[in-house]
């Protein structure tokens, strides 16, 4: 029997609308029980004691895992691919719900991590590369001076080498003399590019209250253009060159960027209502979701997280960082043939759907299966820790994945369902705007012809569609003199 059984019942909740069927009105619950025991005993500990809803701390549960990964740990995902498990989360809850509390719990090993890495720098690194800069700037004193003084043009020579050579060290010494970092909040694109190159081209944006993160995302500093492209690299690990003002530029090879970001609804819409985001492919690599966290009341006898639950995600999450995140070579983890054939099937599923009624959606769709990888990665390290990379990922592993991949793609559709709607509606009115001038009917050419869609298959979609919500009568006709049979839809006599 499959175990997830009794997670996801046929025809509820968000897997059921991912999959086609007839959604509940109630929200579906956070699926909790794909996490691996640590992670799932810490949320549900969270959610417990700040009273909040286990949507809220499951998702900073699961992008605290992405963060504290970081490239380190990747799986094959086909013949010539790999897919690494950096995540981007944007959950919303109102303001005084409990995200600052329940962020701060979660994220409270890594920021302690950091921390410790900042101290340690401070006493045992910084002393040493200041006095190397301090020697250096002594020694480029004396070789001007040495120069200004040199008659013989040999000598001069030589002693501009030795400048050069000196000045290139400082420079260096200069770039080297910057604290660790794990993570990232409030930052421009120029100095999160900065930030990359000097921490392995790896880093977390994490907050919980990303509403300025999200305005520079929308163009706080860039005159009202949205200034995505950086986070769309690093999100895939591709090549990126970043321009500066007045300084060289920044060139990245293969940087890994998580986010985890918290933030109020109304900086959920205004990140849908652009545009130029889902079109760019921004937001559809989002995992987005409400997490209907609203404030709630004080209540006596509630008990803190019990320490030995607090003691197994603060290890866990050690772990991780010092097996993937700060190692110097990426793990690759190899899934089993029965993983592999699970992933396969929800990613043909997806394509028949994208081909159906997903149509109008496909960007975000074309992402569901790849979150599906990415979210396996994290759950395979949660469940194997520091062990991740020596064991295979195992079906049940990947049905959890494409379980949680599934609620989060539930939640996406019923964020979107407004706009879709409207859309919709859209396109039937200008369907039945041909019909005022063509009573008699019209087929999937006119359609096309007068680019209410792209392509000529949408057209036979769309009007199907309509047919099969009552909207059009279609009705096959076939040439007297013989040829292809055409489709005529006319309106529905209501």
């Amino acid at each position: 029997m499959n175990p997830l059984n009794h997670i996801y019942k046929p025809g509820s909740g968000a897997a059921a609308v991912c999959m086609g069927h007839p959604g509940a009105d109630e929200a579906p619950p956070f699926p909790m029980e794909c996490f691996p025991p640590a992670m799932a005993d810490m949320a549900r500990a969270i959610a417990h004691t700040e009273r909040t809803p286990e949507t809220l701390a499951g998702c900073c549960i699961l992008g605290i895992v992405s963060a504290s990964i970081g490239a380190g740990l990747q799986v094959r995902s086909g013949p010539d691919r790999v897919t690494r498990g950096n995540l981007f989360l944007l959950a919303s809850g109102d303001s005084g719900s409990g995200k600052g509390e329940t962020f701060k719990h979660v994220a409270r090993p890594l920021q302690e991590f950091e921390r410790a890495a900042v101290d340690s720098w401070k006493i045992h690194t910084k002393p040493k590369v200041d006095t190397a800069k301090a020697i250096l700037a002594s020694r480029l004193k004396k070789l001007e001076k040495d120069a200004g003084r040199a008659t013989d043009l040999i000598a001069r020579e030589d002693l501009r080498g030795e400048m050069e050579l000196a000045m290139a060290e400082l420079v260096q010494a200069e770039a080297d003399c910057h604290p660790p970092a794990l993570t990232v909040d409030d930052t421009t694109t120029e100095k999160l590019a900065v930030m990359l190159q000097n921490n392995q081209e790896q880093l977390a944006s994490i907050s919980a209250e990303a509403r300025n993160i999200v305005d520079n995302v929308l163009g706080r500093y860039s005159d009202g253009a949205t200034d995505e492209v950086i986070y769309l690299k690093a999100y895939s690990g591709d090549s990126c060159r970043v321009d500066r003002m007045g300084r060289e530029p920044v060139t990245l090879q293969r940087p890994c960027l998580c986010c985890l970001w918290l933030v109020q609804p109304d900086k959920v819409q205004a990140l849908l209502a652009e545009s130029g985001l889902t079109d760019g492919g921004l937001i559809p690599r989002f995992l987005i979701c409400h997490t209907r966290a609203q404030p709630r009341p004080i209540v006596d006898g509630i008990q803190g997280i019990p320490s030995v639950i607090a003691d197994a995600w603060g290890q866990l999450v050690r772990q991780l960082i010092n097996a993937f995140r700060i190692a110097s070579e990426s793990v690759t983890i190899e899934p089993g043939p029965e993983a592999w054939q699970e992933m396969k099937g929800h990613f043909n599923r997806i394509v028949e759907r994208r081909l159906g009624d997903l149509r109008d959606v496909g960007s975000y769709a074309a992402r569901w299966n790849e979150q599906a990888w990415r979210i396996a990665v994290c759950l395979h390290a949660g469940l194997h820790g520091e062990d991740a990379g020596k064991r295979g990922l195992d079906v049940e592993t990947a049905r959890k994945a494409i379980a949680m991949a599934d609620w989060f793609a539930g939640e996406q559709l019923a964020i979107l369902a407004g706009g879709r709607h409207a859309a919709r509606q859209n396109l039937l009115d200008q369907v039945m705007g041909l019909l005022v001038n063509k009573p008699q009917g019209i087929q999937a050419s006119d359609v096309y012809r007068t680019r209410i869609v792209a392509f000529a298959d949408e057209a036979h979609a769309l009007l199907g569609r309509l047919e099969a919500e009552g909207e059009l009568v279609g009705t096959d006709t076939k040439p007297k003199t013989g040829g292809h049979v055409t489709r005529i839809f006319t309106k529905t006599k209501k």
